[in-house]
């Protein structure tokens, strides 16, 4: 039990600083209930965007059968890149530095 590592002694300027490169801030500009709601939403919005292109792609069959690998392609790329991607917060130090005054 001796073994075990101590937290290491650190000033309170060091504490600061380790604060303001680690902690995060949400710097989208939407509150938290609005983005609960939006990611989902999002996601939801571009998986219907790729069934509906595959979907289309089988429907068109008849009509160009030798389109239908280009079609499913686009089909799947549209699933796999969605309309709107999620972003990480900003550290804490980078939003301050935004909001000062000049």
């Amino acid at each position: 039990m001796g073994e075990q590592k101590s937290r290491e002694a650190r000033s309170p300027q060091r504490d600061k600083t380790l604060s303001l490169e680690r902690d995060c801030r949400d710097d989208y500009g939407e509150n938290n209930k609005s983005r609960r709601k939006n990611i989902p939403l999002f996601k939801a919005q571009s998986n219907r965007r790729a069934r509906h292109a595959a979907k289309v792609a089988i429907e068109m069959v008849d009509d160009r059968p030798d389109a239908l690998d280009t079609r499913l392609a686009n089909a799947d790329w549209k699933a796999s890149h969605p309309f709107k991607t999620k972003h990480p917060d900003r550290p804490l130090g980078e939003c301050l530095e935004r909001r000062k005054p000049r």
